[in-house]
This record gives C-alpha cells, structure tokens and sequence, in this order.
C-alpha cells in the first residue's frame, strides 16, 4: 500500500520557488512515481494560488496551479460536515496559533493520522498528536 501524506500550502509554493530545496525536488518525484499519495484540502490549493499570485501575478499563477494539478496525482479533498466541524474546534482552541486553512488541513490529517508536510514550524508544539515533517526554506 502507498503511504498516504497532507500536503501544506507552503510545501506547494516551495515547489515552484527559484531555490526549490532538494527535499521537495525528492518529495514531489515519489508523489509523481506513485510512491507516495498527495492528499491536500481544497481551500490550501486556494492560499497556493494566492501566494503564487501575490508574488508573480493572476497569469502566473493560474498556470502554475493548472500545471501543478496536471502534472502531480494529488488527491483533492472537499470540504465536508466532519472536516469543517473538526477544523472549528482546531480554530476555537487555537484561534491565534492556526489559520482556517491551518485547521482545515491540520484537521484533516488528525482524522485521517496522515503525516503532515509543513514548512509551519510552532505546529508540533501545540498539536503533539500531530504526526508533522517540517521543511525549512
């Protein structure tokens, strides 16, 4: 069976940085072999966008993200009753720590003990029972 990840928006806007780290370069290569399964929560594919706009612009964006979904296996989570119930308590208790999408993704993982690839680093601290693997840029 192919181990299953949650992906963080920083992990995606990494990515398409101009000093791409090595270990994203590997990370996406196992996602694109089917070695590793790529789950992200929908609303993170929103802040990529956003991130990726700010910096480079709507044209830029609207092809990276179009090339990133086409290219990458990534299975796409919707938002649903359990996932949003679970992401509001995340917010109610960590209302200055998390951000919605934070606790969208955070949640996600949590309910399906998936690891987490973050570039966040307070996230181990205040979640122990997240399983987490920090990237640093």
């Amino acid at each position: 069976m192919i181990k299953q990840i949650c992906l963080d928006t920083g992990i995606i806007t990494l990515l398409y940085s101009k000093d791409k780290p090595n270990q994203i370069t590997t990370l996406f290569n196992q996602i694109r072999k089917d070695e590793l399964e790529a789950h992200i929560v929908s609303p993170i594919i929103t802040e990529a966008f956003f991130q990726i706009c700010r910096l480079r612009g709507k044209i830029a964006a609207e092809t990276t993200i179009a090339t990133f979904l086409n290219t990458y296996p990534i299975k796409l989570i919707n938002l649903n009753q359990s996932l949003i119930i679970k992401a509001g308590l995340l917010k109610c208790q960590y209302y200055n720590e998390l951000s919605y999408n934070d606790c969208f993704a955070v949640a996600y993982a949590l309910n399906k003990n998936l690891t987490f690839h973050t570039t966040e680093k307070k996230l181990g601290k205040i979640l122990p029972n997240l399983r987490i693997k920090s990237y640093i840029f």
